[in-house]
């Protein structure tokens, strides 16, 4: 059941009236019950093989504190490694299908063709890291094993963040569920705002600017430098539109419901740096990665570099930076194949990796020019320098993440350097004909993304909402009908999928 269908405008009012109907002991019941059918609605075959993850690894966490020290490590290992193969397995064996009948056909042999057609579960990955972040903080001994099975059960399938996260841990959410909720007419009224915040980004802004990328991003090598220039640009602000326009409605929904999930995104067109930037977008996934693969790995390599006793490599770099740029490396490369299969997403995370190691790597040196040059003295002037030059790089990584090959990410890079001249550019609505595009609802995107950019995504003031919360009844009430009717009347004809349910 998606958020942007009819079935959840039912769906959610439902639930939320029974909830606070509900003793507080039974609402457990009521939350997996109708988190089960919210993903029932796309695949009762996969909700019961979730179930049957949750229920492997609620019965290993339990027996981790039981055992001794060695069959505690056993059981450990045993889960992390069961996890990371369901999750390989389903994300990536139709691709290695393909690899293997191309491999075949280049040295002459039979391949008797698809052996099985394997379907990918909606959410599987971020069901997975939680399932791994859950292990791992026993393991640390962060947190102790839930012992209410139901419970258990209700926080791996929240329905407001089984689809698209956030990736939530369990130290965080699970003592929620034990929590007796009250009415709170705040936490609804909030919750209520940012799910019509959510769709606003969405159905409005996201959906209108697809239109355009999606019709120049299918014709590559058709499209000038200005359509492709913008289509990279647009599309951009599209994802930042779906996904936080979706993190908007699952914190509102858990909101109404009086839980309290992670913010996913904190102005992330901001960022003063590529290393910035990750502590503003998809936070849940940045962090995750930071504190499980990331900081493991730079721990390990300096035990490493403890034990082969060398200070520096290739004579410049001191060993604690290339521990650094390693582990960047491969948290990045980690975080590319996470997102999807094929050469587009591990350029993706490569790209990541290398902005982060040489931001890292020059940064002393960009220091001493910056000072020298005298820019730092315009401390504005240097901060918008900054964002200019982290929201172009984030253009080429935009490039590659839409591509549907590389080949085509290529012919898009092609593109970019042509039809440049001034004539080109006043003839360039000729390279649109081909396209057929609903000009109405472009321009509905390009208008709403306008009011998107002033209200949020580059306001350094205090939230939107909060200062429309100070402002007369009449005033907030006549934007909440606003935003509404705005959403009826400019939502894009045909709803796409949210981006990120792919991943």
């Amino acid at each position: 059941m998606a958020f942007s269908s009819f079935h959840f405008f039912l769906f959610f009012p439902f639930v939320a009236i029974l909830f606070y109907l509900l003793p507080h002991k039974f609402r457990w019941v009521l939350i997996l019950l109708a988190s089960a059918l919210f993903y029932a609605f796309f695949s009762w075959r996969y909700l019961l093989f979730l179930l049957g993850i949750i229920l492997f690894n609620y019965f290993l966490g339990i027996q981790m504190i039981t055992k001794d020290n060695r069959m505690r490590k056993g059981l450990y290992v045993t889960g992390i490694l069961v996890n990371i193969i369901l999750l390989c397995f389903f994300k990536y064996f139709n691709y290695l299908e393909i690899d293997l009948e191309q491999l075949a056909c280049f040295f002459g042999l039979h391949y008797p063709g698809k052996i099985i057609d394997i379907l990918f579960p909606l959410g599987l990955s971020y069901f997975i890291f939680t399932s791994l972040s859950y292990l791992i903080d026993i393991k640390r001994q962060v947190i102790r094993p839930e012992k209410h099975a139901g419970i258990f059960a209700s926080y791996f399938l929240f329905f407001p963040k089984v689809v698209q996260g956030p990736i939530e841990r369990a130290g965080r959410v699970l003592p929620q569920f034990h929590l007796k909720h009250e009415i709170d007419p705040q936490g609804i009224k909030e919750g209520l705002i940012l799910i019509v915040w959510g769709f606003f980004k969405k159905l409005v802004v996201a959906d209108n600017l697809a239109i355009f990328v999606n019709a120049v991003y299918s014709n590559p090598g058709i499209s000038n430098g200005p359509a492709s220039f913008l289509a990279i640009i647009l599309f951009g602000f599209q994802l930042y539109a779906d996904f936080s326009g979706y993190t908007d409605i699952a914190l509102g929904t858990a909101k109404v419901l009086g839980f309290d999930l992670t913010q996913n995104f904190r102005r992330p067109f901001l960022a003063k740096s590529i290393r910035d930037f990750w502590t503003r977008w998809h936070i849940s996934l940045s962090s995750w990665c930071s504190d499980y693969i990331f900081l493991p790995i730079l721990t390990y390599s300096y035990e490493l570099k403890k034990k082969i006793k060398k200070s520096r490599f290739f004579r410049r770099l001191s060993a604690e930076k290339v521990m650094y740029v390693i582990a960047a490396f491969v948290t990045f490369l980690i975080i590319g194949v996470w997102h999807g299969v094929g050469w587009t997403y591990i350029t993706v995370g490569l790209i990541f990796g290398f902005y982060v190691s040489f931001d890292m790597l020059t940064k002393d040196f960009r220091k001493r020019v910056n000072v020298a040059a005298g820019i730092t003295k315009f401390p504005r002037l240097f901060q918008n320098i900054q964002i200019l030059t982290t929201f172009f790089l984030l253009l080429i990584i935009w490039l590659f993440f839409r591509a549907s090959s590389m080949e085509d990410a290529f012919v898009m890079f092609h593109d970019l350097f042509k039809g440049w001249s001034v004539a080109e550019i006043r003839q360039m609505h000729s390279s649109f004909d081909h396209l057929g595009l609903n000009w109405v609802q472009v321009v509905a995107g390009l208008v709403s993304l306008g009011f998107l950019l002033y209200t949020d995504i580059l306001s350094e003031k205090r939230d939107f909402f909060e200062r429309t919360r100070e402002k007369p009844a009449i005033i907030r009430w006549s934007f909440y009908f606003i935003l509404i009717f705005t959403i009826i009347l400019f939502s894009a004809v045909e709803s796409k999928q949210f981006i990120y349910t792919q991943f």
